[in-house]
Formats: C-alpha cells, structure tokens, sequence
C-alpha cells in the first residue's frame, strides 16, 4: 500500500471519526489515531509511538492473551486479531475496547504493516453483564421461592415455560414442548374446566385470575400448586398474552395444620419464628406476635447473605440444631440471639430468632463501666508505682551526672535506668491489656496461630523471673469466636498466673498447651507452678468480686468477665485446683472445625542477628528511637538509612539504595504505618516489614506485620527482629 493510500485511509477514517492504528512492523512504530488517544484517556490528537503504551492500561493477563493472538496472525494460524479486552485507561476509568487486526502489506514475504479498529463497547458489554445478572436473579427467585413462570402468546398461541415450572411438573427441559392442552390434561379433573374458563376470561375479557389445585407428574406423584395469571397489553389496550406462575405449595398445603400448632408455641415465646424447607421455600412465617408485613420475611428481619444463611442451613441439618448468642451481620449495627433447627422427618428448618441489641449494647457498656470502676480503685497504687520508677529513674540520672563530671564508673547507674525503665513498661502494659475495649465480632480463626502470632506479648507482660512455654502437637482447626477477646482471656489466665507464682515466690513456670478432642472440641490449657486454688474456693473463683489474691492485687473482676465471654460465645471454662506444674490449671474449651492439614508453628528463631551489608530503612518520628535503632543495627553489620518523617521517607525510598528490611512507627505525624508500607512497597514489593509503637490494639486483624511496643531495650529488639 503507497503511502499516499495510508493518508487517505486516514482521512477518510478521520472524517467518520473511526478509532484506529497502524503498526509498522519493521520500524517497530505504531500510528494512534486521535479517537484512539481520546478512548484511552489522553488529549484527542494523533501519536506517533510504540507498542509499550498498552502495557499501562492492559492488566499483565491480558497483555498476553493480546500478544499470543498477534503472534497467531503473524504465523497465518488465524486470518485476522478480533479481541475484546478490559483496560484502564489514563483516567483511570475501566473500560471494554473491542479491538480487530489485519496485515495489510509485506515486503520479501514478511509482514510489513498492520492495520486495525478500535470501539468502545464498555456500555454493550455492561449491559450484558447486567442482563446476565438479573436473568440469574430471576432463577434465584424462582429457585428459593419454589416457583416458575410461564406465558402464553395468544397470536401464535404458544407457550413457553421456565426450567422451574418444568421441574414442578415433573419434565426435563427438552422432554416435551409444552402447549396448553397438556398444561390442563394434568391438573386434577374437578378443576380443569374452571381452568379453562378462568383463562378464557383472561384472553377475551382481560381478567387476571388466581386458582389452587393439583397436577399429576408422570411417576403418579401428586402437587399441590397455585396458580396467578395476568394479562399483557398493548399500548392500545389489546390483550397480547397471559402471563402467569406456578408455585408448588405440596409442603406447606400438608404441614399447615402442623405449624398452627408450633405457632401457638411461638406465641408464648414471644419471639419472631420462621419456617422454612429444604428447598428454601417460607412454609409458614405470619405467626409472630410481633409481625408487621415488613419484617415477615427472614431476610428482611436479620440482614445476612445467602451464604451465611446457606452455612446456618448445613450446620443446623448436620447437628439437629444450633444456637448462636450474639451474631451479628452488619458490624454490629443489630445484634441477634439465633437458633435453628432442623425437624429431619418434615425436612423443615424451624428458624427463631431474637433482636437483642439493646440487650447488648447495655452488656458491653457494663463490661466497660466495670474496668473504668476497676481504674478509679487501683489509680492510687498505679500512680505509686509509677512514681517509684520515675524517682528512681531519676535518681539514677542525676549520680549519672556527679559521677561521669568525676570521671567514675557508670556502669551500675545505666542499669538502675534501664531496670526503672523496664518496671515503668510492666506497669504500662498491664494497664493496656486491663482496660482494652473488648472486641464483639466473631470471626472464624485457627487459636494455635493466633497464640504463636502473639507470644511475643505474653513474654513482654511477664516478669523475667517467670518463664512461659508453649507446648503444641501439629493440628489446625478453626473457631468462631471474637479474635481480640480470645487473646485477651488468655492474658488474663497468665497474668493471674504471675500473681498466684508471686504469692508463692520470685521465679515459676506457666505452660500453654492445647490438644483436640474426638468430637470436634479443642481444649486449650493454662498451668502455673503458683500457689494453687483451694477446693472450697473453687465454686467461688468466676463470681463478680471474688478474690482469693492478697489485698491490693484483685478485684475479681478479670474472671468473672472470662467465664461471661466464654458462656455467651457457647464456650467453656473449668478450672483445677493443682496440676501438673502445682498450681492451678484451667481449661477453655471450643467448639472447632478441624482441617486435615497439619499445622505446627516454629519456634523462634535464633536471637543473633546477621545483617551484614543488608540495607535497612528505618522510620520513626522520635530522632532518638530511630538513631538508636539504626546505631544497634550498624554494629550487626547492617547498613541503615533512617527517616523521621514523610518527606524523609520519600527522598530516602527514591535514593539508588535496595532496601532488604523497613523497620516503620505505626503512627507518625504526618503519616500512618500502613501509609508509610504502602509507599515502600511501591518501590520495593519484596521488603521485609517490621513495625514498632506504643499504641497496640491487639484485635485490630488488619495489620498484617510483627509490632513490638515502646520502650524496648537492645536485647527485647534482636529477639523481635529474630522471629
């Protein structure tokens, strides 16, 4: 083709305002049209360029699939490139393109240019997507509400029906072409001629009509159905068809003087109760004292999903029967008591469910009244101890002062610092794990790597006197249970292990262990070496106040909330008064889920660093945390970059450095961790990520890297960096 055929070709395609290319394969060239920039975002005007321009607006899967087919044409397997694909285009507005490709020249045998269109089709292609949507919608509908529809033409007087109506009728889809004669030959023969004046009445007269009988399936198989019939018009008013649905009501027809019974049960429960079958058809619902037409429907009342309702089903059907205390669905916006149950010979699911989010509400309020009313009591004593680390701390620093100035020693006096410092961080972290708001929602997790993803916490809560061991064999299951709360009754245990180990003396030891249970229960177990419980107050231990601690050192408070969080979440807690280890033992136990593979967490790895000549970025708004950090690892063989702020971070990220480790504050001034991960992460996905901070809120799932609290010493920071 001459060149001046190309302008021309242009011109006129110009002028129709067509979107196109011209790839001239041996200057490895490519002509975008203006239309063509225009669609992808850019200033409506032609460019001359190359092929990476699609790289930026093509995800890499179809990149490929794009190239293959280029490839494909080029080798003569398939005559042109027709290819529909996704992009983003430059404004970052998903969009479908319809793309069609051809040779159209070659010199010494080989392909010399291409040619091809380009249309938007984002509108056509949604469109079909929403149409495939609903059309799925409808056959949902039909599915749960056990029903299909049907029309019937009355010009051509032929009638089509949905794969449900077929269903009901006992047929196949392709078993028979259905017509109105053997639509009535099978309903019951008192009702077929009423059937017919009904529709008769719906064609010449245009009255919609409702009618319950019986049709006879080809096994001899009798259904109950009802029938709703309609007529369609036009414009004009002229009947053009009747429109109807089938709806099998066998079941709830037999069970309806059944249920009237259960309904007056229901009555003296005064709560909502739903019946539904197998086939997720609403048997019978209208029978609460509360009902109001709006929240009839159990949808409409309790707002799960369908698979959450599909999960309820199964569990209820393999269990006879389940309950939960405190479900919710909407983040806790309404709150639920649920049980269903599952009645095998009826095949009906027996649904009754309460709305106790005031109930709930007023609960957690309490819980957090009570740790506020439990802080005003131990104020004064906290406040003693922390004033003793400060004027020790203190003191410590000003002979720091007389005695550097003296040219003396000042190794002993560094050490009283660090130890003030280290008695400060003791007090600190029991008052976080005390008065931290009490996560509410249940989610499904495995509790052995919840507990190995936290030791680090159970150790930094501990004295150093104290060891803590967690002694697991492999297995991995699954409970559903509030993560944070779990956590957090399991330091509570510890902690009131230390103080029991306390009452007795300086050093002990307490053991975390866990095994399964043959019917799908996990025991998950806490032992210390402390002074023990007495039999007689082993009645008393989960009562509100209780405490068999020496004065100033409980309240009874932490396991009365335990054994309340483990019973509304059908939990159990049981307590020894001696075990192994010689003092108490107590047991939680879970209902699991138990997967086949097996899990076992590994142990911590060996606390000596070996960072030579690996790059680290360290950020961190306090100048002297980070120097301090960056200082320690410099003397591991580390080369370390630090940055206190956004700014910082940007110009050290952009610097010719790879960076192996980021080591970030979890809240900053000017920026958050995650912010700051996301940033580093741009420019160097692989990256190690560790985090530090003062602010820990142990139930927050959503950050997914290592955190260890301020302050820490150098031997607590390679530990942390080691696992």
């Amino acid at each position: 083709m001459s060149s001046q055929s190309h302008e021309l070709t242009h011109k006129v395609l110009t002028g129709i305002d067509e979107a196109y290319w011209q790839w001239d394969l041996v200057n490895e060239s490519i002509f975008y049209s203006a239309q063509l920039m225009k669609i992808l975002g850019y200033e409506n005007k032609e460019k001359i360029g190359t092929s990476v321009i699609w790289e930026k607006h093509l995800d890499r899967n179809t990149l490929e699939d794009v190239h293959s087919k280029i490839q494909q044409h080029l080798k003569g397997e398939i005559d042109r490139i027709d290819i529909t694909i996704p992009i983003v285009n430059h404004q970052g507005h998903k969009l479908w393109l319809h793309a069609v490709g051809k040779v159209v020249e070659h010199i010494d045998g080989r392909a010399s240019l291409m040619f091809g269109t380009v249309k938007d089709v984002t509108e056509t292609k949604n469109m079909i997507v929403q149409l495939k949507k609903q059309n799925d919608w409808l056959m949902l509908a039909e599915r749960i509400s056990n029903s299909g529809h049907w029309r019937f033409d009355i010009q051509s007087a032929t009638l089509d029906w949905s794969a449900e109506v077929f269903r009901i009728h006992g047929l196949t889809n392709k078993s028979i072409v259905p017509t109105f004669d053997k639509a009535v030959d099978v309903l019951l023969a008192k009702d077929r001629a009423k059937f017919r004046t009904s529709f008769h009445n719906a064609i010449h007269q245009q009255q919609p009509f409702y009618l319950k009988t019986a049709l006879t399936q080809p096994s001899g198989k009798k259904i109950k159905v009802e029938v709703i019939a309609e007529v369609e018009r036009d414009s004009n008013g002229v009947a053009l068809a009747v429109f109807g649905v089938y709806k099998d009501i066998t079941r709830s027809e037999d069970l309806f003087e059944k249920l009237k019974l259960l309904a007056m049960v229901n009555f003296t429960i005064k709560v909502p109760i739903f019946f539904i079958d197998d086939n997720d058809n609403v048997v019978y619902q209208d029978i609460s004292p509360h009902h109001d037409g709006i929240s009839g429907v159990l949808f409409n009342y309790i707002n799960f999903s369908i698979t959450e309702y599909m999960e309820f089903k199964k569990l209820a059907k393999e269990q006879g029967q389940i309950k939960e205390n405190n479900v919710s669905f909407d983040k806790y916006t309404t709150v639920f008591d649920l049980s269903v149950t599952y009645e095998a010979d009826e095949g009906i699911y027996i649904w009754i469910v309460e709305n106790v989010t005031d109930k709930f509400r007023t609960e957690q309020q309490q819980v957090i009244s009570n740790r506020l009313a439990l802080l005003g009591n131990t104020f004064g004593n906290v406040s003693h101890d922390i004033n003793n680390v400060l004027g020790v701390a203190l003191g410590a620093i000003e002979m720091l002062e007389i005695k550097f100035s003296r040219g003396e020693d000042i190794s002993d006096y560094i050490d009283r610092v660090k130890n003030a410092i280290d008695k400060g961080k003791d007090v600190t972290e029991r008052l976080l794990a005390f008065t931290r708001r009490p996560t509410v929602k249940v989610v499904s997790f495995d509790p052995i790597q919840d507990i190995f993803d936290n030791q680090y916490l159970f150790k930094q809560l501990l004295l150093s006197t104290i060891k803590i061991t967690f002694n697991f064999k492999p297995m991995h299951c699954l409970i559903n249970f509030p993560q944070g709360e779990f956590i957090n009754i399991l330091l509570n245990l510890v902690l009131n292990a230390q103080d029991a180990i306390q009452e007795k003396g300086l050093s002990g030891h307490i053991e975390i262990s866990a095994n399964l249970l043959d019917n799908n229960r996990l025991e998950i177990h806490v032992k210390d070496s402390g002074i023990g419980i007495e039999k007689e107050n082993l009645t008393k231990i989960f009562d509100p106040f209780y405490s068999s601690k020496s004065v100033n050192k409980g309240n009874g408070i932490g396991l009365a909330n335990v054994y309340s969080t483990m019973y509304k979440h059908n939990g159990l807690i049981q307590v020894e008064g001696y075990g192994a280890l010689g003092g108490a033992h107590f047991t939680l136990v879970f209902k699991c889920k138990v997967l086949i593979e097996k899990f076992l967490a590994k142990e911590p790895k060996s606390n000596s660093l070996r960072y030579k000549n690996t790059n680290i970025l360290v950020l961190d708004d306090e100048v002297s945390i980070a120097e301090f950090v960056a200082l320690f690892l410099e003397s591991k063989g580390a080369n370390v970059v630090v940055a206190n702020n956004k700014k910082e971070l940007i110009d050290r990220i952009n610097s010719d450095i790879g960076f192996d480790i980021f080591i970030t504050d979890m809240i900053l001034p000017d920026l958050s961790g995650k912010e700051a991960v996301n940033l580093v992460m741009e420019k160097f996905p692989d990256i190690n990520v560790f985090s530090i901070s003062g602010y820990i809120a142990i139930e927050d799932r959503s950050w997914d890297y290592p955190v260890l609290r301020k302050p820490f010493n150098s031997k607590e920071l390679a530990e942390f960096l080691a696992m």
